[in-house]
């Protein structure tokens, strides 16, 4: 027994030496060796500020259980008329996309709500659209006093990255909120819209999808007449942005969180690359891994992976020429299209330690901030209230990209209620009973 005992000691301090001299170097990180490193960047485990958790565990295990990184070996560019290219292209991401599958098979959404599946016609053909319409099991309220809350999944354009697991995740906290005297939820409609993804569909082919999908349900169903909000994780967060932007006579309020923000690289906004400070701090991150954030955008975009000319680009240093963002990081675009509407919607922004999106963020908000300052001025209001820039829910959190729904239970409580509340006073003001009416 003693010398079992003995044995298992040496094993284990062997074990540990070599996890404390694999944390103390860069080694074994997902960049392969291939381009050079960011000269800011920090490992995982010395990252001070990320949730404990994170930073000594689920940090490193994430890249395995959602393996997304896999992408990065596949082509960028397809020549999807070419069966033997395109087939090649579908078994390199199969392992990649197989998350929508786990995440389907783990979280069966018609056991938590009623769910719809509806199917919308694109207008330049193709296949149909797939949207699916979830709601309070056994719900009584009649549609039209109803919030409708469009969401985008995640998954960096490319992939379907746990739709399910956040959607229910979200839903049911929103659900749990109401009460007698506000039953805000009830009767509201969830609706996951499974747009285009790339490399088979570039960039703009996401956000039609999401636009037709809003209009649909507003217009054609009647869906929203209790609140329309648009939400977004990740990529979904990007394409909430935009959407939000091309729909801003329709929106009520929009939730974004950790959106993949690419950032104009001159003032002509004509070249973007995904460089930032977090980017480049954050460069040893598993989800989303640098590698894998700069292969989706190079896939959305068009732009075909060179590797003799890569291979001395520090990451981040990749650029295109397309604006993922459709003009949102733009204060002008902002200000241009409220024409239509006397204010802008209120944002709920989530931004993540650890994440290297985390500043792409950041700088959203200083353009939603500035938009807001400048339509109210077109509006006659000489200068901003406090009021004003409340329309802006700014919550940096601290276990890495999308790991508060998990790892911080009180503020992922506190930001749904937060969303909540300005739900309920949309809700509030849209089912008010004019007298004489």
């Amino acid at each position: 027994m003693n010398r079992f005992l003995s044995i298992s000691i040496i094993l284990l301090s062997i074990a540990v030496a070599f996890l404390i001299n694999l944390l103390s170097t860069f080694e074994g990180g997902p960049h392969h060796g291939v381009r050079p490193i960011p000269r800011e960047a920090v490992p995982i485990w010395r990252t001070t500020e990320l949730h404990w958790f994170v930073r000594y565990f689920m940090g490193y295990l994430l890249g395995v259980i959602a393996p997304l990184s896999t992408m990065t070996n596949c082509a960028t560019v397809v020549d999807w008329g070419n069966k033997a290219e395109a087939e090649a292209a579908q078994l390199c991401m199969k392992r990649a996309r197989s998350v929508e599958d786990m995440d389907a098979a783990t979280i069966l959404l018609k056991s938590l709500f009623d769910e719809e599946i509806i199917f919308i016609d694109r207008h330049n053909g193709g296949d149909p659209m797939r949207v699916i319409l979830l709601k309070k099991q056994n719900s009584s309220r009649n549609k039209s006093k109803a919030p409708l809350i469009l969401h985008m999944h995640g998954g960096g354009f490319t992939a379907r990255g746990n739709k399910n697991a956040l959607s229910a995740r979200i839903f049911t906290a929103l659900l749990g909120m109401d009460d007698e005297t506000s039953p805000v939820m009830e009767g509201a409609t969830w609706a996951i819209v499974d747009y285009r993804i790339a490399p088979d569909f570039i960039y703009p082919a996401a956000t039609d999808d999401c636009i037709l999908a809003l209009n649909h349900l507003v217009h054609i169903m009647g869906l929203g007449e209790g609140g329309i909000h648009v939400a977004g994780i990740s990529a979904g967060g990007t394409l909430a942005i935009e959407t939000t932007m091309k729909s801003i006579e329709l929106v009520d309020t929009f939730y974004v969180d950790e959106p993949v923000v690419p950032l104009p690289l001159n003032d002509q906004n004509d070249e973007w690359s995904m460089d930032s400070p977090s980017f480049r701090r954050y460069a040893y991150t598993r989800i989303p891994s640098v590698t894998w954030l700069e292969w989706s955008l190079k896939a959305y975009t068009g732009v075909g992976t060179v590797p003799n000319l890569e291979k001395d680009l520090t990451y981040g240093a990749i650029t295109t020429s397309v604006d993922i963002t459709g003009g949102a990081m733009t204060v002008s675009e902002w200000v241009k299209r409220s024409n239509s509407t006397d204010l802008l919607p209120p944002l709920f922004l989530v931004t993540a330690k650890g994440d290297p999106l985390q500043y792409g963020g950041l700088e959203f908000k200083g353009v939603y901030e500035q938009a807001i300052k400048q339509v109210e001025a077109k509006n006659n209001k000489h200068e901003s209230t406090p009021e004003d820039i409340s329309k802006i829910k700014h919550f940096d959190t601290s276990s890495g990209h999308t790991g508060f729904y998990f790892f911080e239970p009180s503020v992922f409580q506190y930001i749904m209620k937060e969303w909540h509340d300005a739900m309920c006073d949309v809700w509030e003001r849209k089912n008010r009973v004019v007298p004489g009416q």
